[in-house]
């Protein structure tokens, strides 16, 4: 199976001697109005963990989602959503502020930098929630262990369904699980009836948010309307309110919380390869990984490192496909235990494309060389554009793998151009380290705690 994760279904139909593409329009809701936005699970039969259903999009539009089997998708697990669903219709109303990252399987970002100060402060609705497998459940300290929230359990299905406050850095979704295909949930999540604060997990100053892959970014979208969005300058706020629909009033140009504590280490001699996903390719990644466009570009940059500098590498997929490109031949690049931020700390040179993980390196004093090579191709399936160029960008970029190697032994263990510092700095203002104070303040200010 190497088709996209989400496939838009469409009619086409000769006109005029023309070929025309038509979405096809069905309401999920209209039909069935406890239903959500998504049809039942089909499972494959060539592959029972792999699975798909149909989903309502914007404007009634139909795709149909193939996915990995969720945990959510158990029958166990439906029933204890139900019983949680259930008991919450009954309940006394939620003051419980719930904070998360990707996947509810990370603590190192926005979430749990500004989850802490908030325990710190006194403030005890704050709750974070995390899966108890994780990795980063060892970094939590005994102080902060008792607002924590472990992930699918019936505490924290009881505890979404409550909620009014949700602060992460990632959209509502992650705070429960990806694509996730319950009703109950779905149904949740579609009435909006819920304050959030979009922390980012990056600097999204990146692709333009009026890209086609970048719908949940955009007002009046999947956020709530009185959504708010925390951003790095003026100039990412003017990004929002130009390309995603936005007022000014809706922004907190404070700074990410997590910028408040990201260090490089003195001896820090790695250098990082971590290109940002490509959703048209991630079923591709794990049927067929030889020819997908992902793997080839992660193998094109490693064999363009000077060989003399091959020990210091480190390969960094994206989080939402470092499983599959662990049963490719580069895996044994990619650390067991994977921890974007103390990684960074090690970091000399990061090596990406357009992943916002570069602000945060640079941010730290690492070089950045940006992989442009199939820029266009790749706009193309985002249906936007980048925005950085050669007029902004803050590291040298390339658009060919033969001028790799040079620019490579040009930046590793160089410092930080005055020119590059001046860019960056425009894009991301606040050097203060105290951005997660200025955050709070706009909390108290909005009596969002």
């Amino acid at each position: 199976m190497t088709c996209p994760i989400q496939n838009r279904i469409k009619m086409t139909f000769e006109k005029d001697e023309q070929s025309v593409e038509m979405p096809v329009i069905y309401s999920l809701i209209y039909f069935n109005r406890n239903f959500g936005k998504t049809s039942r699970i089909y499972t494959f039969k060539e592959n029972k963990n792999l699975v798909c259903y149909f989903r309502e999009g914007n404007h009634n539009s139909i795709s149909i989602t193939v996915r990995e089997r969720n945990i959510t998708d158990n029958y166990k697990k439906k029933f204890i959503i139900f019983l949680a669903w259930l008991l919450s219709k009954v309940s006394f109303k939620s003051e419980k502020v719930l904070l998360y990252e990707k996947e509810n399987n990370k603590y190192e970002e926005s979430a749990a930098y500004l989850y802490e100060k908030l325990i710190d402060k006194g403030y005890t609705n704050a709750y974070f929630v995390i899966n108890k497998k994780s990795a980063h459940v060892q970094f939590i300290k005994p102080k902060y262990l008792k607002n924590i929230i472990w992930s699918h359990t019936f505490k924290h299905y009881y505890e979404f369904f409550r909620c009014k406050k949700f602060i992460g850095t990632e959209s509502v979704m992650h705070v429960i699980e990806l694509r996730v295909a319950n009703k109950h949930i779905t149904s949740k999540l579609v009435k909006k009836k819920f304050k959030y604060v979009f922390l980012q997990h990056g600097v999204m100053y990146m692709v333009s948010l009026d890209s086609m892959n970048r719908g949940f970014f955009r007002k009046g979208n999947e956020m709530p309307l009185d959504a708010k969005i925390v951003v790095s300058s003026r100039i990412e706020a003017k990004h929002f309110v130009d390309l995603g629909g936005f007022d000014y009033n809706d922004l907190y140009i404070t700074g990410l919380p997590f910028y408040d504590r990201t260090i490089k280490k003195k001896d820090a001699d790695k250098i990082t390869i971590m290109p940002t996903w490509r959703p048209w390719d991630y079923n591709t990644l794990e049927t067929d990984y030889k020819i997908s466009s992902y793997y080839n570009m992660l193998k094109n940059i490693y064999e363009s490192i000077p060989d003399e500098f091959k020990d210091k590498v480190i390969i960094l997929p994206h989080p939402l496909v470092i499983e599959k490109c662990k049963n490719t031949p580069l895996a044994k690049y990619i650390p067991k235990v994977i921890t974007y931020d103390l990684i960074l700390e090690s970091t000399a040179l990061l090596i990406t494309d357009y992943s916002s993980i570069a602000y945060s390196a640079f941010y730290r004093g690492a070089n950045v060389i940006f992989v442009w090579n199939d820029l266009e191709e790749c706009m193309k399936h985002y249906g936007g554009h980048l925005m950085l160029n050669e007029e902004n960008v803050f590291g040298d970029y390339i658009t060919s793998y033969d001028k790799l190697n040079e620019v490579i032994r040009n930046n590793y263990l160089k410092k930080q151009t005055k020119e590059n510092i001046e860019r960056y700095s425009k894009i991301v203002e606040f050097h203060d380290g105290k951005n997660t104070e200025r955050l709070i303040e706009f909390l108290k200010r909005d009596k969002f705690i």
